[in-house]
């Protein structure tokens, strides 16, 4: 069932993952009640089965919410499959919620307030959110304390700081932003995301709310867990590059915040692997400190003594 002039369009990329996607969407039909009519769900659907078809079928089929269900014949690959949902959609506003995510209790009734009192001074709406496990166990509650808009020049720093500020399932996106920036780039692959941010907050900075929305579950089968290789620090030290020549922010900035976001995503690969028991990998990502491309980057004062411990560890 398809209606227009949605206020909030929710966007599922969904890839072969049909029993956490099923979570996704009972954790959305369980908040929708009174906000029907500002809401649509939107899928485009990657996976290899018609799994998620059927549960489609099963959930909101028979109940009066407005959906769009698209099964792509031909996988269209990750940062495509999420542009390919947001180009679906009819909502003023985005949310990209992928399957392996869901929504927090309330989450939606806090949205539609959020959107419909700001929306004329802020297109871009930072949520706060819960990083949980496989199991749902919180281990961490990523909040703002208050509502605060950061400027572009502070917005950048923290985007550019820090890996993972933006989090998929805390961001709300005006829809005209995308025809306006266009959209993620498939070609640079994982960090598809953080190039999206860069782009939206140099124009628009970023209204930070202290709600917490959804969910963002860190496991083993996410699409991102190989991304840790010298390919991936090449293309982030190009985004730094370039935002560099932007002259936004100077670059004693730009290198700090680049000493700071690499250590992190190098340290936070390194852990992923020794949690998983994988230490020759956890030794391998650490390697990539010693890459050519990296001989100059400022050590990381926030960051230095785990590394000096994993590096220990690993000895």
């Amino acid at each position: 069932m398809i209606q227009q002039d949605k206020l909030l369009s929710i966007c599922i990329p969904a890839y072969n993952r049909p029993i956490w996607f099923e979570r996704t969407l009972r954790s959305i039909v369980a908040n929708i009640n009174e906000n029907k009519q500002y809401v649509e769900v939107v899928i485009s659907d990657d996976s290899d089965s018609d799994e998620c078809s059927t549960i489609v079928g099963e959930i909101l089929t028979p109940l009066n919410i407005s959906y769009q269900y698209v099964h792509n014949q031909l996988r269209l690959g990750m940062a495509a499959n999420w542009n390919h949902s947001i180009q679906l959609a009819s909502g003023k506003y985005i949310l990209v919620l992928h399957d392996d995510d869901f929504l927090l209790k309330d989450a939606v009734e806090k949205i539609i307030k959020v959107i419909k009192n700001n929306q004329k001074e802020y297109p871009v709406m930072l949520f706060g959110v819960h990083v949980v496990n496989e199991q749902e166990k919180v281990k961490k509650k990523q909040l703002f304390k208050r509502k605060l808009y950061l400027p572009p020049e502070k917005a950048l720093v923290k985007v550019l700081s820090n890996s993972s500020f933006i989090r998929f399932p805390s961001i709300v996106i005006r829809r005209d932003i995308f025809k306006q920036i266009g959209y993620f780039d498939p070609e640079i692959g994982e960090i598809a995301d953080l190039d999206m941010w860069i782009r939206i907050l140099i124009k628009h900075g970023l209204l930070c709310l202290p709600n917490a929305i959804s969910a963002y579950t860190i496991h083993t089968n996410a699409l991102t867990t190989e991304m840790f290789n010298k390919k991936t620090i090449n293309m982030l030290l190009s985004l730094f590059s370039r935002v560099e020549k932007l002259n936004i922010l100077d670059s004693k900035q730009v290198e700090k915040c680049k000493s700071d976001f690499i250590h992190q995503f190098i340290l936070a690969g390194t852990y992923r692997q020794i949690k998983r028991g994988n230490f020759r990998d956890a030794l391998d990502i650490m390697e990539l400190f010693k890459q050519t491309c990296l001989d100059k980057l400022p050590i990381s004062i926030k960051w230095f003594w785990l590394r000096l411990l994993f590096r220990l560890a690993l000895a």
